[in-house]
């Protein structure tokens, strides 16, 4: 990974005001999830144009130009900006990228760490990709309302995007390794029943509450308590295995954005300290499948990865799917 790229809108609720809005106890999302704003797009901001700006960001400092791609791969967890349409070439068209092939992923939050190991798999495999492009973007907080009870435990979601430049060959973040998992006894946990070609939307269509994602709290944490945890350590553990190192030599781990209590889990189960992480769940809410290529980021930034030093690139996904990757920084 030579570059890295982010991009969040301006526009923030607070949870104080979600939490006014769905009249729960405030506390339910600063201590219960552990979040204090999401950032919202405005009517201008869309996946493919903050995708576009967290891409040029990442062109930037890897010093591409988009000419110099061959591939781009646009990574989503929730709606396009329009349906029926690739946004991936979008973001081709804007930078340029003459010589790219371009595709969508979406595999809900895991498809950042999956798509960097789609992009490494097709340099493997094809000696013209040189240069190729990962941008994740979503507008999540579209999908939830704060009016509806069944949206209470994902209220969380919020807006943005990240990106990220894989060069061939290059000596920074290199991926080791890739292990993925998928129950799909879960595949029915998050969705929006209207809207498909189940049930379509027509002109006599008015019960619009239907048009959010909803979730049976107690199911849903019960799924959390028993699965989740279970299914994110094996994914990591068989990904530091696979690369050849033990968990006692993985410096820091990057991950999507979960509430604290789970985090905590995750990272006293592989026994990583809870500072060795980096956490945007406060300021930023989750991001879909932008997480955990937004707090790589953001320890990039920060100088949190030593050159050479071994990193946890983890996430997990509607579906219910688990990934993971091993960073040698």
């Amino acid at each position: 990974m030579a570059g890295f790229g982010t991009y969040t809108p301006q526009g923030r609720v607070t949870s104080a005001e979600l939490a006014r809005r769905a009249n729960v106890p405030l506390e339910r999302f600063t201590r219960g999830i552990g979040f204090e704003y999401v950032h919202v797009a405005n009517d201008d901001e869309h996946p493919s144009t903050m995708g576009l700006a967290a891409a040029q960001d990442a062109l930037a400092e890897a010093g591409v130009k988009g000419e110099e791609l061959d591939l781009v791969i646009f990574v989503s967890g929730g709606d396009y900006d329009y349906r029926n349409w690739c946004p991936s070439t979008s973001i081709v068209r804007e930078l340029g990228c003459h010589q790219a092939y371009s595709f969508e992923i979406r595999n809900g939050c895991a498809g950042g760490v999956l798509a960097c190991n789609v992009a490494a798999g097709m340099m493997d495999r094809d000696p013209s990709v040189n240069n190729a492009l990962v941008v994740c973007a979503d507008t999540l907080s579209r999908i939830v309302s704060a009016e509806i009870p069944e949206c209470q435990p994902l209220l969380y979601f919020g807006d943005g995007a990240a990106a990220v430049v894989l060069r061939r060959d290059h000596p920074r973040y290199q991926l080791l390794s890739f292990v993925e998992h998928t129950d799909g006894e879960l595949g029915d946990l998050l969705r929006i029943d209207v809207g498909g070609t189940r049930q379509p939307f027509t002109k006599e269509f008015s019960d619009w509450d239907r048009a959010y994602v909803r979730v049976d709290a107690d199911v849903f944490a019960d799924i959390m308590n028993r699965v989740y945890l279970k299914e994110y350590v094996s994914v990591i553990n068989r990904a530091v295995e696979r690369c050849g190192h033990e968990l006692a030599e993985m410096e820091f781990i990057l991950m999507n954005q979960v509430k604290t209590s789970l985090r905590e889990h995750i990272l006293d189960a592989i026994g990583m300290p809870q500072d060795h992480t980096y956490i945007s769940l406060d300021e930023y809410g989750h991001m879909g499948p932008a997480d955990s290529l937004f707090t790589l980021a953001m320890a990039h930034r920060k100088g949190l990865l030593p050159e050479g030093k071994l990193a946890i690139l983890a996430a997990s996904g509607l579906g219910f799917s688990w990934v993971a990757s091993v960073l040698r920084c």
